[in-house]
C-alpha cells in the first residue's frame, strides 16, 4: 500500500469528519442561543448520557472490523460483518432499553428534574445508532472513504435540520431537539447498513475461520478499557455537572472541548492505517517492523506540520472565539477552552491502532483502568478542597497526557526505540516557538493600536500570521507541498 493512497483515503475521511465538526459547531451555535442556559444544559446531558453509555454497549466492536478484515477473503469479510451487525444491533436494544427505563434514574443522578422525559424520548437513538458503528473501518479496509465522506456529510446535514429546524422555525423545546436526532439516526441507520454490505456485496458468503469467540476475545479487552475510559471521559463533566450547576456545566459544555480539526486529523489517520497495522502485524518481520517505524514517523511529521500551526492560533485566542461562537454570555468558556487545547500538543498521532495490532490489549486496558482511578481520585479530592470547575479540567488535562505517554512508551519498546526517538523535537521547535512569538504580537498590537469587533479581529490576526508564519517556515525550508503533493497529482491527471 502507497502513502500516497493512504493521504488520499485519510483525505475523504477528513472531508467527512468535517461535517461531524460542522453539525457540533454549528448545532451548539443554534441551540446556545434559543435556548435558556437550564434547556441547553438540560440538552448537553442528553448528549454526556448517550456518549458515556456507548462507549460500553458498543463492546469495542467498531475497531475489530479493521482488525479482521485485512485478514481474510472478502467471502469470509462478509461473515464477519453479518456477525459483527448482528451483536451491535443485540447492544443497541440493550442500550434503548437501559436509557428507557434508567431515565428518571439517571435525572436524579445529574441533579436535573427536567431531564428524564426527553432522555426517554432520546432513547431509540442508540437502537438506530449503534448498527452504523464500524463503517469507517470497514470502507477503509476496502479503499472507499469517498462514500464515507459522502455518508458522513449527507448523514451530519439532515441531522443539523432535523434538530434545529423545530426550533428556529417552531420555537421548539429540549423535547422537539430530541425527536428530530431520533428521526435523522433512523435514516442514517438504513443508509448504513447498506453501505457497510456494499464493498463486498457480490461476493459468496463463507464462514470465516474467525468465529464470535475470535470477535469476543479481540474486542472485550477494548469494550473493558472503554468502560474505564467512561469514566475517565465522564469524570470532569460528572463532577461539574452534579457539583458546580447546570449553567456552569453549559459554560463547561461549550469551552471544554479539543480543537476538532485535530480529532478530524488524526482520527483519518487511524482510520486508514488501523487496517494497514493489522495486517503488518499480522505479517510480523522484521521489514514489517521497518514498515511501521516508516509509516509512523511519516505521519507523526506530517501530523504535526498540519496541528501546531492550529492548534497555537485557538490557543491564543481562545477567549475571543468563544464569544464569536456563543455569544458574550459564554465567555467564561474560554477558560476551559484554552486548557483543554494543551491536550491537542500531544494528541498528534492514533496510538491505539498500533497497540491494539501488535497484541497490546491487556495493556490497553491496564492503562485505562489505572488512569481512571488515578483521575476520579484526583478530582473528587479536587472538588472537596479546592472547590473550582477549573481545577476539574486542569486534572483531566495532566492526566491525559500522562496516559498518552504510557502508550507510547509500550510502542516503543515494541519498535526498539528510546521513546525520545518518537518525537521529531528540531521540527516541533521550529514550529511551535515562532507561532507563539507571531501570534502573540500580532495580537498585542491590533487590540492596543485598532478597534476591531471580534470577528474582524480573528480574520485580521489569522491573515497576518498566516503572512509571517509562512515566511518563516519558508526560511527554515519546512515543506508543506510534501503533505497535499498526492492530492494535487491526483486532481492534477483528471
Amino acid at each position: 500500500m502507497k502513502d500516497t493512497n493512504n493521504t488520499i483515503q485519510a483525505f475523504w475521511v477528513i472531508i467527512g469528519s468535517l461535517s461531524a465538526f460542522a453539525f457540533t459547531i454549528v448545532s451548539s451555535m443554534i441551540l446556545s442561543r434559543y435556548f435558556d442556559k437550564t434547556d441547553y444544559g438540560t440538552y448537553k446531558q442528553i448528549m454526556y448520557t448517550y456518549n458515556t453509555l456507548l462507549t460500553v454497549f458498543t463492546l469495542g466492536l467498531p475497531r475489530a472490523y479493521s482488525y479482521f478484515l485485512p485478514r481474510v477473503s472478502n467471502s469470509e469479510a462478509k461473515d464477519i460483518i453479518s456477525k459483527i451487525n448482528y451483536i451491535l444491533i443485540g447492544s443497541g436494544v440493550i442500550m434503548s432499553l437501559t436509557i428507557f427505563l434508567g431515565a428518571d434514574l439517571i435525572a436524579v443522578f445529574l441533579k436535573n428534574e427536567e431531564l428524564g422525559s426527553p432522555l426517554r424520548w432520546f432513547s431509540l437513538v442508540p437502537l438506530f445508532m449503534l448498527p452504523t458503528m464500524g463503517l469507517e473501518g470497514i470502507l477503509a479496509t476496502y479503499k472507499k472513504t469517498k462514500i464515507l465522506a459522502f455518508y458522513n456529510i449527507s448523514t451530519k446535514v439532515l441531522m443539523l435540520l432535523c434538530v434545529v429546524v423545530p426550533i428556529i422555525i417552531f420555537n421548539g423545546n429540549v423535547k422537539d431537539a430530541v425527536i428530530g436526532f431520533t428521526i435523522a439516526s433512523f435514516i442514517s441507520f438504513v443508509i448504513a447498513l447498506y453501505l457497510k454490505n456494499l464493498p463486498v456485496r457480490n461476493e459468496v458468503k463463507s464462514k470465516s475461520s474467525y468465529t464470535f469467540k475470535d470477535i469476543f476475545k479481540y474486542s472485550t479487552p477494548i469494550m473493558m478499557a472503554g468502560i474505564w475510559g467512561v469514566l475517565i471521559l465522564s469524570s470532569d463533566q460528572f463532577f461539574i455537572s452534579r457539583y458546580f450547576g447546570t449553567e456552569v456545566f453549559a459554560d463547561f459544555a461549550n469551552g471544554s472541548l479539543q480543537l476538532p480539526f485535530v480529532g478530524m486529523i488524526v482520527s483519518a489517520t487511524s482510520i486508514v492505517l488501523a487496517p494497514l497495522y493489522s495486517k503488518l502485524a499480522f505479517n510480523n518481520t522484521a521489514e514489517s517492523k521497518e514498515d511501521i517505524i516508516r509509516i509512523w514517523k511519516s505521519v507523526f511529521e506530517k501530523t504535526i506540520k498540519m496541528i501546531y500551526p492550529l492548534v497555537v492560533f485557538f490557543f491564543c485566542f481562545a477567549d475571543i472565539i468563544m464569544v464569536v461562537l456563543y455569544g458574550g454570555k459564554y465567555e467564561n468558556s474560554g477558560d476551559y477552552f484554552k486548557i483543554k487545547l494543551i491536550v491537542n500538543f500531544f494528541t498528534l498521532i492514533s496510538y491505539g491502532p498500533l497497540v491494539l495490532s501488535i497484541g497490546g490489549h491487556k495493556y490497553y486496558y491496564k492503562v485505562h483502568m489505572y488512569g481512571a482511578f488515578i483521575l476520579i481520585s484526583l478530582e473528587f479530592l479536587a472538588v472537596k478542597y479546592i472547590d473550582s470547575p477549573l481545577a476539574i479540567v486542569w486534572i483531566s488535562v495532566i492526566c491525559q497526557i500522562g496516559r498518552i505517554f504510557a502508550m507510547l512508551y509500550f510502542i516503543a519498546n515494541f519498535l526498539g526505540l528510546k521513546l525520545i526517538k518518537l518525537f521529531p523535537f528540531k521540527l516541533i521547535v521550529n514550529l511551535l516557538f515562532p507561532a507563539f512569538l507571531i501570534l502573540y504580537g500580532v495580537r498585542f498590537v491590533l487590540i492596543q493600536l485598532l478597534n476591531l469587533n471580534d470577528v474582524l479581529l480573528l480574520i485580521s490576526s489569522s491573515v497576518f500570521y498566516a503572512i509571517f508564519f509562512g515566511a518563516w517556515v519558508y526560511y527554515k525550508k519546512i515543506s508543506y507541498y510534501s503533505i497535499f503533493k498526492p492530492l494535487i497529482s491526483k486532481i492534477s491527471k483528471k
